[in-house]
């Protein structure tokens, strides 16, 4: 039993840089540019609003705020472009809403990520 406690400790300590990194590199994708301009395309083009809500509070789909993540799991950047990018098989997540880019995805899953980790207001 110590010694599963001590291999469990050893495998949290080895994992804490790669958390660490993995945060850092959601901030870095979360320009103050990206953020802006991810918010007037949820508001806008993505038509994401019409689903998720003004203020993210959801409503026919899932608020993006700080909640557990269902489908983006993790709430990490990279989970949420994934969802905006590929949508979500059986609900009314589309790949791409309103025909957005790839380019415009980054910038919506960045202003996303920054609401619903604090960095942002809606």
């Amino acid at each position: 039993m110590r010694h599963s406690l001590w291999v469990l400790g050893l495998v949290a300590i080895a994992l804490h840089p790669l958390r660490a990194a993995a945060q850092q590199a959601d901030s870095v994708a979360a320009t103050p540019a990206a953020v802006s301009a991810g918010r007037a395309i949820f508001h806008g083009a993505g038509t994401c609003s019409v689903c998720h809500g003004a203020n993210l509070e959801g409503g026919a789909g899932p608020q993006l705020t700080t909640h557990e993540w269902k489908d983006a799991k993790g709430g990490s950047y990279s989970a949420i472009l994934a969802v905006i990018s590929k949508g979500v098989e059986g609900t009314a997540m589309v790949s791409h809403p309103g025909g957005i880019t790839d380019e415009q995805a980054h910038q919506v899953a960045a202003y996303v990520w920054a609401v619903s980790h604090g960095k942002a207001k809606p």
